[in-house]
């Protein structure tokens, strides 16, 4: 579309239309009909692409195209074209979920559950498989939140895709009141929220009659039990070792009656500690029961 610069005897001056100027004398430029017909079928075309049938009467028909619905088209969730973005491509693409369901049973998750917000419900477990990693572009992210009353199993569609705390894994657990956020990074899902926490080296633990639980600050509880030996004491060796210290020990015995336990002074190491115990009459036996915690760093 432009000037009908190339029709001769046309009169445009610096290349646009003028009128007839009779003080000066000057004609007044011609408009050909291969120009007015190309102008009014360019406009035409946007109206007729717009849904709407050309009205002669009408002078807002080419508003109302832009306006419409029908003219600009929303582009596939992961195009990266140069194509005009609608106002539904944009506020998915500002972050805004593209939509929100919810799961009560195992279910394999597909392409189209990216960019989704998934609750997930039911009482009883069950897995749920994430897509292809593969099969997603990079960014691509899916949000899971737990209500089950149940422990829910998300898993990996075809190997170790799932990275929680940088960890590389076949499946994560997710437990009532966490949430995930499963995105592609460098080929795998990487996993944000407070499902990955326990995953997480600073989060570190076992649970069990015997065990440990670590803490961001760098403090850690261990806890575990056993018997006295002949002599009445017990030597306790911690489920792991301490990085730097062990604080302090808090023991008691398992009985029937009154006992007291003691730490043996100085012997608290990071491995391990030795206590004794003693009834309310002083006396020691092999076999008594007592459960300590440890506290260090």
């Amino acid at each position: 579309m432009d000037y009908p610069k190339n029709t001769p005897g046309i009169g445009l001056v610096n290349g646009k239309f003028v009128d007839e100027n009779p003080v000066a004398g000057t004609p007044g430029s011609l408009i050909p009909a291969s120009w007015g017909n190309s102008v009014t079928q360019e406009i035409l075309s946007v109206v007729q692409a717009a849904g709407l049938t050309p009205d002669e009467a009408s002078n807002n028909q080419l508003l109302g195209a832009l306006r419409g619905s029908n003219l600009f088209v929303t582009p596939p969730q992961f195009d990266t074209g140069k194509s005009v973005a609608t106002s539904a491509f944009v506020q998915r693409a500002l972050g805004n979920y593209a939509g929100s369901r919810g799961i009560a049973a195992s279910e394999q998750l597909t392409v189209a559950d990216v960019g989704r917000s998934i609750g997930i419900g039911g009482t009883t477990s069950y897995t749920v498989t994430l897509p292809d990693v593969n099969a997603v572009p990079a960014g691509a992210v899916i949000s899971l939140h737990c209500r089950a009353s149940s422990v829910v199993t998300v898993a990996s569609n075809s190997g170790a895709q799932i990275s929680p705390q940088g960890a590389m894994l076949n499946s994560i657990t997710m437990t009532s009141g966490e949430n995930a956020t499963f995105v592609k990074e460098s080929g795998v899902w990487t996993v944000y929220g407070t499902a990955s926490l326990k995953y997480a080296t600073l989060f570190a633990g076992v649970t069990g009659a015997s065990g440990y639980q670590k803490y961001p600050s760098g403090n850690m509880d261990q806890w575990g039990y056993g018997v006295t030996d002949a002599n009445g004491e017990m030597y306790v060796t911690f489920p792991v070792s301490f990085p730097n210290a062990c604080v302090s020990v808090v023991a008691n015995h398992v009985g029937g009656d009154i006992a007291m336990v003691i730490l043996i002074v100085g012997s608290n190491t990071k491995q391990g500690c030795r206590l004794r115990v003693r009834n309310y009459t002083g006396q020691m036996a092999a076999g008594w029961s007592v459960n300590y915690i440890a506290k260090g760093y």
